[in-house]
């Protein structure tokens, strides 16, 4: 049986699930740390899976162990300086994935919000900003470098004079979880309109921290679970004798997990925007563009005008894609049968939902939900 020691920084399920899961497999007595004490306990163990972080007695702790020729496999790249292998999450890949999450919402104003600054911070920046001019960066630690990123009533007041000085709408990335709560929380406080006004969206998913929201989180799913699954097989190939991997294994994101905070369509044309709301609102009785341009006192031609000079997509295209992110986020939740999700979402059947979600995303309904 080997012994593992699992030191895990924040301790986020899904990577414990991950670990645990290989574990039960292969019989390992797993030892679990939630997080990286100043002076870690002393075991004698056959090989460690971290996140490693800059904490000087951890570090020096792990060296001892790498000098006993003890594995390590980091689960992410905060201190690339550290050899050691790594498993971690394409951090670049989550950055692109909300950027085209907002793309699809015609949320071209983008913001990058983060406590800290660090190599992860970095890569999904660089991933987030791809080079537009639209997109910026907040970041507590680079603006007010003297004052401790954990002194939340410093972030509150920094949050919301950055808050009132920006132009909205815009899209926000944030670096983690609880980040995206504090940036939520400062918007409510301040009256601000979730999505409406701001959009939100979380670089790693966790359903019990943001489903819980006054206004549910989206996410990234970035693969935790799966990713440390992958570094624990690695790990076990380590133990028993084999060459460490020359570069960084990096597990590519899953996809989005659309919740409320991004669950609109940003248009600055008012009409655009009222017809969004009302194609929203009547999706499950069967709206069409005809009568949403009637009740908006504008004829057919005029409303497909508004909408292909606002986001270069017909009014039509535009309903279809407004069905489509209903049955996906309707099918994502367990026990809802195909044709009740197709009744809710306006499709005139299970068949012809399957059609639909085909033509997308090449998926079946039920292939889809099992992503």
């Amino acid at each position: 049986m080997k012994s593992v020691l699992v030191m895990l920084s924040s301790p986020i399920a899904s990577r414990m699930a991950g670990v645990s899961r290989f574990a039960r497999e292969r019989g390992w007595h797993l030892m679990f740390m939630d997080r990286l004490l100043s002076h870690p306990l002393s075991w004698d163990c056959d090989g460690v899976i971290a996140t490693v972080r800059d904490e000087p007695h951890t570090l020096a702790f792990l060296r001892r162990l790498s000098e006993k020729s003890i594995p390590i496999v980091d689960l992410t790249c905060d201190v690339p300086q550290f050899k050691c292998s790594r498993v971690m999450v394409d951090h670049v890949a989550v950055g692109r994935l909300a950027a085209d999450h907002f793309d699809e919402r015609n949320v071209r104003s983008r913001v990058f919000f983060s406590l800290d600054s660090g190599n992860v911070q970095e890569r999904l920046w660089r991933g987030f900003a791809g080079g537009s001019a639209m997109a910026s960066r907040w970041c507590f630690a680079r603006e007010r470098p003297h004052t401790r990123w954990d002194d939340w009533d410093a972030v509150s007041r920094w949050l919301a004079g950055r808050l009132a000085a920006a132009k909205r709408p815009f899209g926000v990335l944030t670096y983690a979880q609880s980040e995206s709560v504090i940036f939520l929380q400062a918007t409510l406080r301040m009256g601000i309109a979730v999505p409406d006004e701001i959009a939100i969206i979380a670089g790693n998913d966790d359903p019990v921290m943001l489903e819980s929201q006054p206004v549910p989180i989206s996410a990234v799913d970035a693969g935790t679970e799966r990713g440390a699954y992958e570094a624990a097989s690695l790990l076990q190939r380590l133990m028993d004798g084999a060459s460490a991997p020359p570069a960084p294994v990096e597990m590519p994101p899953c996809g989005v997990v659309t919740r409320k905070s991004t669950d609109a369509t940003v248009a600055e044309d008012l009409l655009v925007r009222d017809a969004i709301a009302l194609f929203v609102a009547g999706l499950r009785i069967g709206v069409n563009v005809e009568g949403v341009a009637k009740a908006l006192g504008v004829s057919r031609n005029t409303l497909g005008r508004r909408f292909s000079a606002e986001l270069w997509r017909t009014a039509s295209a535009e309903l279809h894609r407004q069905r489509l992110m209903l049955a996906k986020r309707l099918l994502s939740i367990p026990g809802n049968k195909v044709e009740y999700v197709a009744r809710m979402a306006g499709f005139s059947s299970a068949s012809h939902l399957g059609s639909a979600l085909r033509a997308d995303c090449g998926l079946s309904p039920m292939e889809f939900r099992r992503g």
